[in-house]
């Protein structure tokens, strides 16, 4: 038995201003007649009027319940899934304005764009992973914790902008986000994905000592160089200029090569997919969890013994247990 929706049950609070207010009105809802004698052949039933309350506060008793919608249960089995526990660092410094990246109709995108893309198609192919999401500037931050919900994470993916952590470049304190989210994570494949055009500018942490870190952690990177070695459109007050964007292949490559990963030079699409058929080869991880097979739904339950209750009281409202004017 489970509740679907268990907060409807502090509607029962509201109970509590009735009750009192039905206390008070009770000791002072006085009327002041010549004579009882006629009253006394009426066929009143003593207490009626606490009686027919009781029976309107069960409604709403019950209504409550309905509203909690509650469920049972038939099956439950727990569920072995392998996948890797994967972070994404990406990029949002303002070199990824670049319009270096052309789409299937010629028209030119900026890095960032493109990396979205590429990134919403392969999270849509990892239904087993669990992934999580950094982004880094001048500063780093976690955009989205490891998760297995992925329409969540692609709509944290959809909110990434360029120089929502600043314009400049901290890799070192990227990597080192990273490594505290994994380190208390027992899994086999703890992976994280390094995107970036640029080079270190920023941060308070070096790359080498971060990636050295995670190398003791037994966190593997893969690092992706985004980007072209040649002059590239950059858009700056409406209009284009044609712009060198450093990119610092040997320390990518260092990254890499310290924590068992690769390094891949991105200037197409094609090579962040060569990154993805790499990870499919890494050994995964098991996750249990609880698979809710099948259940029945009980709210109609409460609900109808709340119309039973309520015509009931009505029938009796009409009868001897009637409450005087």
């Amino acid at each position: 038995m489970q509740l679907a929706y268990p907060y409807a049950l502090l509607l029962i609070l509201v109970l509590i201003p009735l009750l009192y207010f039905y206390q008070r009105r009770g000791i002072y809802g006085r009327i002041t007649v010549p004579s009882i004698t006629p009253l006394r052949k009426m066929p009143v039933f003593a207490g009626m009027r606490h009686l027919l309350f009781a029976f309107r506060v069960l409604v709403l008793l019950c209504i409550i319940a309905a509203l909690a919608r509650p469920q049972l249960i038939k099956g439950v089995r727990i569920k072995e899934t392998e996948g890797l526990d994967l972070m994404l660092l990406i990029d949002t410094s303002a070199s990824m304005k670049a319009l270096d990246f052309v789409a299937a109709n010629d028209k030119r995108k900026n890095r960032l764009a493109v990396v979205k893309e590429v990134l919403a198609d392969f999270i849509k192919t990892r239904r087993d992973d669990r992934i999580g999401m950094i982004v880094f500037g001048e500063q780093a931050f976690i955009q989205a914790p490891l998760t297995s919900d992925h329409e969540v994470l692609l709509e944290f993916l959809a909110q990434v902008e360029i120089g929502m952590a600043g314009d400049s470049t901290a890799i070192g304190d990227a990597i080192g986000v990273c490594v505290n989210r994994f380190k208390n994570i027992a899994a086999k494949s703890k992976v994280a994905i390094l995107l970036t055009d640029g080079e270190n500018t920023a941060g308070i942490i070096d790359p080498n000592i971060s990636a050295k870190i995670a190398s003791d952690y037994d966190v593997k990177i893969y690092t992706i160089g985004i980007g072209s070695n040649n002059a590239v459109p950059v858009p700056h007050a409406g209009r284009l200029f044609r712009q060198h964007l450093p990119l610092d292949e040997k320390l990518l490559r260092s990254i890499a090569q310290q924590t068992a990963g690769k390094y891949f030079k991105a200037s197409d699409t094609s090579t962040l997919q060569e990154v993805y058929r790499t990870i499919d080869a890494l050994e995964t991880t098991k996750h249990k969890e609880k698979v809710y097979d099948e259940y029945e739904e009980l709210y109609h339950l409460p609900l109808y013994s709340a119309l039973i209750l309520f015509a009931l009281e009505q029938l009796l409202s009409l009868t001897g247990w009637r409450r005087l004017p």
